[in-house]
């Protein structure tokens, strides 16, 4: 073997590895970018979850609040029904009958204030406060399911690409960044919720 042909051979494998580095490189990258929608990704979905729970908890509790309404509603009602009964007994003096009548009166406005009250804690505005925060909890359900794919979808391109550069096989690199860019889109629309997806 001559010398030219050795300094040839020299330049073609330092071509090789410079092509070969490029491409590492540019892998590198594409993991680097993936990474971080991860965790830009993971973030949000830790932020939703904390939303669902609180959502959860705020429902329930308001829910309770509103059955206790009716409970305390019920009885106030079921007085006013004895109250009456006794105003009815034939031999009661017309002072009891009218003291009984006016504390039947008086349960009867207790029981109908509690349907709907000024400052907000009335039965009506707890279902509608109820029921908006079921509103929210189910959006945070929604959230929670995309950023669950998104990651998914993300987690499996970084593997894709670091097995693209571990064995050399370039097509998973294309497959890598399609995963990738679907994972985005996802992550994308966890928080914005512009397209109720299927799944």
């Amino acid at each position: 073997m001559e010398v030219n042909e050795v300094a040839e051979q020299i330049a073609e494998f330092e071509k090789k590895e410079e092509k070969e580095d490029g491409y590492r490189r540019m892998v590198a990258v594409l993991i680097s970018v993936l990474a971080l929608l991860l965790a830009i990704t993971a973030l949000g979905s830790n932020r939703t979850s904390k939303e669902l729970f609180t959502a959860n908890i705020r429902a329930s509790d308001t829910w309770n609040f509103y059955q206790a309404k009716t409970i305390r509603q019920t009885a106030f009602s079921l007085a006013a029904d004895e109250a009456e009964s006794l105003g009815s007994i034939p031999n009661l003096s017309p002072e009891a009958k009218t003291a009984l009548a006016a504390k039947a009166q008086k349960y009867r406005d207790t029981a109908t204030r509690y349907e709907s009250e000024a400052d907000g804690t009335g039965k009506k505005e707890l279902m509608l406060k109820a029921r908006e925060i079921e509103h929210q909890r189910e959006e945070a359900e929604h959230r929670e399911h995309y950023f669950g794919f998104a990651e998914a979808m993300l987690q499996i391109a970084i593997v894709l690409a670091s097995a693209a550069v571990a064995s050399g096989v370039r097509f998973l690199v294309g497959l890598s960044v399609g995963l990738g860019v679907f994972g985005l889109l996802l992550s994308i629309n966890a928080f914005t919720l512009l397209v109720a997806l299927p799944f």
